[in-house]
Order: C-alpha cells, then structure tokens, then sequence
C-alpha cells in the first residue's frame, strides 16, 4: 500500500491548531467567564477589571516588535518553549489571587508575556514561511481552531461552577504546559532549510533528493541545518526597515486596531452584557460559545477566499459587515436580537481572523515576517487595549453599553475605507 504523503507544513498547522484550541477555550474567550466570576467575589468595578486585562494586551503588543525580530533569528521553537512556560506559571499563581494589585502583577508579567511569545508571531511566522499558495487556506484552519475552543467555553463554565475559579486557573495552567511544550517541537523554520519549497510544491526540471516521501526531509529527522542557498530562496519580499517606510504596514496597523478594539470588547463583554439582559450565566456562555463556532465558517471561508479573491477584498467587506453587528448590538433587547447579532458579526469577525496574517504576507512577504507581524501587533495592540476599557467605562458611567458600540460600528467604517485605499505590493 503507498505511503501518503502529507507536507511538513500540515503538521505545523496542526500543532498550532491543538494549542489554539486550549488557549481559546481558557484565556481568549474564557477569560470572559472568570472576568464576572473574580467581579462578584471581590467587588471590583468593570473597568478596574478590564484594565487589568487591557494591560496585558498592551504588554503583549509591546514584546510584538521584539518578539518577531527573535522569531526571525533564533526560530520558533525556542521562544515558544519560554513562553508556554512563563504562562502556564502566570495561571496557577493567578488561582491565588487575593488583591486587584496582584492580579495586575501576575496577568501582565507572565500570563501576558507567556501568551505573546508562545502563540500569535511564533506560529503566524512558522505558517507563512511554509506557505504561499495556500496560505490562506492554512491560515483558515489555524484560526479555524480558535472558534473549536470557543465552543468550550461553555465547559469551561461548568468547571469553575462545579470546582471554583482557582482550580480552573490550576488547570489551565497544567493544561497549557502539557499541550504547548510538545507542540513547540514541532515547529520549524523555513521550508527551504530542509530542501522543500513552500505548499509542498517541487522544483521544475530539478530532482530534489532531499525530500522524503512523507513530504520532509530524507531520514524525516527535519534537523535544524540550512541547505545550500535556502536563505536566497527564501528571502522575498521586504525587510522590517522597508515595511516601516511604506503606506500598507501605517494602513493595515491601524485598520486592524480597529478590528481589534471591537472584537476585543465584545470577548470581554459579551457574557456581562447578555446576564444584563436578565439571563442565565449559562445562557450567557453559550452566547459566546456561538460566536466562537459559527465563526468558524468565516474563519475557513475567509481563509479559503482570501486565497481566491485576494486578502483585501475579504477584508473590507468584512470590517463593514462589522459595522452592522455593533449597530445591532447598541439596541438589541431582547434574546432574538443578540442571536442576529451573532449571525452577522461571527463570519466578519472570523474571516478577518484568517484575513489579518494573509494581508500582512501579500504585501511584505517572508523575508522579516515575523519582525513585521511583531511591529504590526505593537500598533494594533493599542485598539484590543483601548476597546474593553472603553466599553467598561461607558458602561460605568451610563448604565449601558449603548454608546459605545454606537462608536464602534463609526470606527469600523473608518477602518473599511483604509483598507480600501491599498495599493498592489511593489516588491516582487
């Protein structure tokens, strides 16, 4: 019987998507459920909890740039191993959390600095360099697997209300290092240092000895050894200096941040805002579980036609529908409006997940990915950081969170119309 042959690259992407999935599940959209649980023990304010939230996202932005440039150097796998480390060091201290103060400490100084070197650049860098063609597509299922995790949430929130907070925050951190620690090992850099070719395509008119049946390698070993010329093969496209200086790394920055300042209060905010509505935790939590999961059909769609239709046309129909959802969600009373919400904001918000890190590839290229990425999330960070504390505040002061989706669907049509005005790269 034949041996199937699965590019390398697919392996990659699998690993990313069962770390994915966890981090899903129990920080990106599962911090929501602690987020009301740590409110009414403690009795702290909405917005002195979500700054401490938005603070972490502003640390994982500052690393960004750094971050991506040792990326770039070392490869993935290190930072990664340093990373899952200090996170799932950051949970289970955080189970002992007793004061506001020591929650900032610990969220901010290792669960955020975990994140952001075990996750976003690491794995973004692995797959675009292992990609082109089907970039997209890889792409669609990586983020694919974030909407699996949110699905989760709604055990998440049975777990903290069988076992209590702390033991949840003890799990996910035993969790998090069982599952990120092999998966870092099977990240790799650049095809081109193993004798492949992006999207497991093969050399025209040339034999290419060193790739295996099983799509790596010859001995499957993938060690770390450049082939001869693999940096001039894989070097397209621009230097982190040359996207610094052109219009689409200012233009796709701020449109994202954009994004993000909307998503981001919603993650937060979503389950506080439908128990407002006067219904059960649960009810709430399958809330944004659903967000999770039928964004899944934008992540794979998204994904799938970015690599058809090219990234930016995907993106700015997607950050107007956006627009659409938070009007919806500035006056929904009621169960049937949430759930429409829902529908319209879930495929936008996962086609632009899978849309981010294409649009990024098709205008700078390989060559400093993961530097760019880097530098790209310093900017956008300050949208995810922004958006929840925003939201809190208004609520605060208002009673409601009318006002501040009312801005977000303004702004989301801010962003649509620069993304808009990109221009073909320049180059190739």
């Amino acid at each position: 019987m034949p041996r199937i042959k699965v590019f390398y690259g697919w392996w990659i992407v699998a690993a990313g998507c069962l770390v994915w999935v966890f981090n899903s599940m129990t920080y990106g959209y599962g911090l929501s459920v602690f987020y009301k649980r740590l409110i009414d023990d403690f009795g702290w304010s909405r917005a002195q909890l979500a700054g401490a939230i938005s603070l972490s996202r502003l640390e994982s932005g500052v690393l960004g740039g750094a971050e991506g440039f040792l990326v770039d150097k070392l490869g993935p796998r290190p930072i990664m191993l340093v990373g899952v480390t200090l996170m799932s060091l950051g949970f289970v201290m955080m189970s002992t959390t007793t004061s506001l103060l020591y929650f900032y400490v610990v969220i901010i100084g290792l669960v955020a600095v975990g994140e952001s070197l075990s996750y976003l650049v690491p794995i973004d860098t692995t797959v675009a360099n292992w990609f082109i063609k089907k970039r997209g597509t890889a792409f669609g299922f990586l983020r694919g697997s974030i909407s699996v995790g949110a699905a989760g949430v709604a055990l998440l929130a049975w777990f903290i209300s069988q076992y209590g907070w702390r033991t949840a925050f003890v799990a996910t951190g035993i969790g998090t290092f069982v599952l990120g620690i092999p998966a870092s090992f099977v990240l790799r850099r650049r095809p081109e240092y193993y004798g492949l070719l992006p999207d497991g395509e093969r050399r025209q008119g040339k034999d290419n000895p060193g790739t295996s049946k099983a799509g790596g390698p010859a001995g499957s070993s993938l060690a770390e050894t450049a082939t001869a010329g693999a940096e001039d093969e894989a070097d397209i496209g621009m230097t982190a200096v040359q996207a610094l200086k052109s219009q689409a790394f200012w233009t796709i920055s701020f449109g994202f941040a954009i994004r993000m300042m909307v998503t981001g209060a919603v993650t937060l905010h979503a389950i506080p805002l439908v128990e407002d509505m006067g219904y059960s935790k649960a009810t709430a939590a399958a809330v944004l579980g659903l967000i999770g999961t039928v964004s899944l059909t934008g992540r794979l769609g998204g994904g799938w036609l970015c690599d058809l239709l090219g990234a930016k046309r995907v993106t700015v129909v997607s950050v107007l529908t956006l627009a659409v959802s938070c009007l919806i969600l500035a006056f929904a009373q009621s169960l049937w409006m949430i759930v429409l919400f829902v529908a319209i904001y879930a495929p936008s918000y996962g086609s632009q997940v899978a849309a981010m890190p294409a649009i990024r590839a098709e205008h700078f290229g390989r060559r400093a990915f993961g530097a760019i990425t880097g530098l790209s999330g310093t900017l956008q960070t300050g949208g995810s950081v922004i958006g929840p504390f925003f939201a809190a505040y208004v609520y605060d002061a208002t009673g409601s969170y009318q006002i501040a989706f009312l801005v977000f669907a303004a702004l989301s049509l801010v962003a649509a119309a620069l993304f808009l005005t990109l221009r073909p790269p320049r180059y190739r």
